[in-house]
């Protein structure tokens, strides 16, 4: 049977594609897929993971067809359900994740690319919220996600237009890390996740909590809840072992603590 979405693990660091040609869609069976890997990775150690596409597509967004299957409000209901239901399956990964957008991404799939961490674009890539034009809206998180990253102003610009992006502009508005050149899209996403990989993995997966949990929060509450995963973190004893490799002029080796995702 197919694999739609298949992954490979190396050196605790996962690479997850996504393969369901033409434009990998987000068809149920793309769906499922994303969500079996994501199980599966909860139960290995893996500390950063690259998510990326196939061919000209990173994501192109849902599969028209089931649109026209949607008949009642219950039914619309239930559908952005589950779309938001996956997406925050995706942005609750515990572990670093990094969106390597090797081209199209566009509806579901820039929703996809926002609920990760970090996103590295190829120079080629387009991004962009078309929904309206089909009148509808972003449904899987983006109208949140893109507010919350970019800005109301420039976010209600992209979805009220459904303007297709370029990379370049990506990241002038900072809805993007990085771009690169194409061939160097992997390259460079590994790259990064070595090198978040090289640090304390519970240490990193703390800031992630600290930042994620914090975004709504007051000043005064985020720090509360800064504070909480700081002392957190003592029980584990990598403090230790990064100021001994800090005194001893070495690279620290950090053991693994906890699984790619919260059980």
């Amino acid at each position: 049977m197919k694999k739609h979405v298949g992954y490979i693990l190396e050196n605790d660091i996962a690479l997850i594609t996504m393969n369901s040609p033409p434009a990998n869609a987000f068809s149920d069976p793309l769906h499922q897929d994303f969500l079996r890997v994501l199980e599966e990775l909860r139960e290995l150690p893996v500390r950063a993971a690259v998510i990326t596409g196939t061919g000209r597509f990173f994501q192109a967004g849902g599969d028209m067809g089931r649109f026209l299957e949607i008949k009642s409000i219950d039914d619309a209901k239930a559908f952005v359900r589950t779309a938001q239901d996956f997406m925050n399956q995706v942005a609750a990964v515990s572990c670093p994740t990094i969106a390597a957008v090797n081209g199209f991404a566009l509806g579901g799939g820039l929703e996809i690319a926002l609920a990760c961490d970090i996103r590295i674009a190829s120079k080629t890539a387009m991004l962009g919220l078309p929904e309206v034009r089909y009148g509808l809206l972003a449904g899987a998180g983006g109208t949140q996600r893109l507010a919350r990253l970019i800005g109301p102003g420039r976010a209600k610009l992209l979805m009220y237009t459904g303007r297709h992006i370029s990379a370049d502009y990506a990241l002038d508005i900072g809805l993007v890390d990085n771009v690169v050149e194409p061939e160097m899209l992997l390259a460079e996403s590994m790259a990064l996740a070595r090198e978040i990989a090289a640090n304390s993995p519970v240490a990193v997966r703390n800031v992630k909590k600290c930042v994620d949990e914090g975004m709504d929060l007051s000043l005064v509450d985020g720090l509360a809840v800064e504070k909480e995963y700081w002392a957190e973190l003592i029980p584990y004893g990598d403090y230790g072992e990064g100021v001994d490799a800090w005194f001893e002029k070495r690279k620290p080796n950090y053991p693994d603590h906890q699984r790619v995702a919260d059980q």
